[in-house]
């Protein structure tokens, strides 16, 4: 079935590229089981659910605007800021990587062989998924440089330069020669990995047959290969990813949660030749950097296999992270390094600070212990505050800022303290710094959800109408197929509206176009969001807007990755 003209200008752009199809899928919202009872037709025009009687006025005080959200969205608007700069370059075969540590703080421009060049395509996707239909020409074409590092076999950066842009271009398009590119960068891998050790190697040549080194950064370049397992590749690459986050914990977490950054093993035998570091103070010490990269790995890895030894090792790493870090919650760049010659503290590493926020805020969702999952939430979001203030986060341009301080966004990363890199930007923290944004819509705000009078929409099917949207069941759902169709809640009065939550059917395996408008009287309507779903979770996402007063809220659909179906399960206001 073809698209009518002016469907949805995302959904429109990808067409007219050639990037999605959806022909055959008019009906995917209909292929379940009917209700086991009678539904009446459900008019074209409007839709509206039962009136639910608001509740007393009292109960409408809602708190003053959180400083996070402010800072957050600050910090979206840096992100932006400083990606268009990169975006906008005519070269995009090379990639920014790491800034000078002058006062310049200018990009440093690498091949795409650096392990480093693959962050800036992601970010743009991420940007894509923010402010809907403005970056989607700099994604597509930025990652395109990137496409032939799928067969690097070299090294295990594959998955650092591939994933990141390729898995969300899939995503967000649901094109296959995507998903293809990231299928081929988990095959790359793959031949690194050696069954006796039971981990893919990091460094070195595949035929070296005196040493195998792994470093802790290797815990994220496995999720290429658990992606790819779950979306057509060979099992064996589940298998893999799982046995190389086993070795890992095993050999590189010590009983204290604290870390090794390298394990050295002999590949013959798959013992433990050695345990060391490269980039941390020592080899007893613990590299904030490897830290980080350990919290997010094993909470990616729980999150994918739900055994408890890898929930319970990204624990062990988290509490450690969290009891060591200073005051403002940025880790110095190594655990146990001394203060500078000057006396000064050691020098920060937000890099790793950005990664671990990143962890953390998965860790709290995943968390079952709400104990424990109020702890890694509160070190996020502590940890997430000053990443976006200064001295940590680029100023934004205005009448009395000729420039930033920064062509990065994240300040006083370290790559390689001790090789003087330090004091600089660099492409992964600004990478999961915009990642720890975006996860942050997965946190339920500390606010009460707005009563609703009443549910309305421009259509619907006649078994899935516009009440189930507020039925505070995400079982059931609103539909309607067609650009444009939206639903709307009535909050009986005018309220001070934080946030907007938005759950959608099939939410954990495509992505949703949309708008977000408000209204205080439903005839004039105010555009606060243009956005996508994150297409990970079935669960609620919390969009931010500036507080504002407003009756009504409404969702303006623009189909999905698969269909031109709109499909939400609930629609909030906060």
């Amino acid at each position: 079935m073809s698209v009518p003209q002016g469907f949805t200008r995302r959904l429109h752009s990808l067409l007219t590229l050639g990037l999605i199809s959806v022909s055959g899928v008019a009906m995917a919202e209909t292929e379940f089981t009917p209700p086991l009872f009678d539904v009446p037709a459900v008019p074209q025009n409007s839709v509206i659910s039962e009136p639910i009687t608001p509740t007393a006025s009292a109960e409408n005080q809602v708190p003053p605007e959180d400083d996070l959200d402010v800072k957050i969205r600050n910090g979206w608007a840096v992100v932006a800021q400083q990606a268009r700069g990169v975006a906008d370059r005519s070269d995009r075969l090379r990639f920014p990587t790491t800034t000078t540590t002058d006062v310049r703080q200018a990009w440093n421009y690498s091949l795409a062989n650096d392990w480093g060049s693959g962050f800036y395509p992601g970010i743009f996707w991420i940007l894509e998924a923010q402010f809907s239909g403005d970056w989607l020409q700099s994604s597509l074409q930025w990652q395109e440089g990137m496409k032939g590092q799928a067969t690097d076999t070299s090294t295990h950066d594959v998955g650092f330069k591939v994933f990141p842009a390729f898995r969300a271009a899939y995503d967000w398009t649901g094109n296959d020669q995507y998903k293809q590119t990231v299928l081929t960068a988990a095959q790359s891998l793959s031949k690194r990995y050696n069954a006796t050790v039971g981990a893919t190697r990091s460094w070195g040549s595949i035929s070296d047959t005196s040493n195998f080194q792994v470093i802790m950064d290797n815990m994220l370049n496995i999720e290429t290969m658990f992606w790819a397992a779950r979306h057509g590749g060979p099992s064996n690459l589940f298998d893999q990813a799982r046995n190389h986050a086993l070795s890992a914990a095993k050999n590189h977490v010590r009983e204290d949660g604290s870390s090794y950054h390298l394990v050295n093993y002999d590949p013959v035998t798959g013992s433990v030749k050695s345990r060391q570091t490269v980039q941390g103070y020592s080899n007893e010490s613990t590299w904030a950097r490897g830290q980080a990269w350990g919290i997010y790995g094993f909470t990616m890895t729980y999150r994918y296999t739900r055994e408890p030894i890898f929930l319970d090792t990204a624990r062990k790493m988290a509490d450690y992270y969290v009891a060591h870090l200073p005051s403002d919650k940025v880790p110095y760049w190594d655990f146990n390094a001394p203060n500078e010659t000057s006396g000064a503290p050691p020098v920060r590493d937000s890099s790793a600070g950005a990664i671990a926020v990143a962890g953390l805020l998965e860790l709290s969702v995943l968390e079952k212990d709400p104990l424990r999952s109020a702890t890694y939430l509160t070190a996020a979001k502590e940890g997430l505050s000053s990443l976006l203030s200064t001295p940590y986060l680029a100023m934004l341009k205005g009448a009395s800022v000729l420039n930033s301080n920064s062509q990065a966004v994240l300040l006083e990363s370290a790559y390689h303290k001790k090789n003087s890199l330090y004091n600089q930007g660099t492409s992964w923290g600004d990478f999961y710094l915009a990642q720890a944004l975006e996860r942050y819509r997965r946190i339920k705000p500390e606010l009460r959800s707005s009563p609703i009078a009443a549910t309305q929409a421009s259509a619907a099917q006649s078994e899935n109408p516009a009440s189930n949207a507020t039925d505070s069941n995400l079982s059931t759902r609103w539909s309607a197929e067609g650009d444009n169709q939206w639903l709307q809640i009535d909050l009986g009065n005018s309220e001070v509206i934080h946030k907007i939550g938005v759950a959608f059917y099939l939410g954990d395996s495509r992505t949703a176009a949309f708008d977000l408008d408000t209204s205080v009287d439903g005839v004039t309507w105010n555009k606060q969001l243009s956005a996508r779903s994150s297409g990970t979770t079935n669960a609620m996402e919390y969009y931010d807007i500036p507080d504002q007063t407003a009756r009504y809220v409404r969702l303006v659909g623009h189909g999905n990755t698969a269909s031109k179906w709109n499909s939400v399960t609930e629609l909030a206001a906060f």
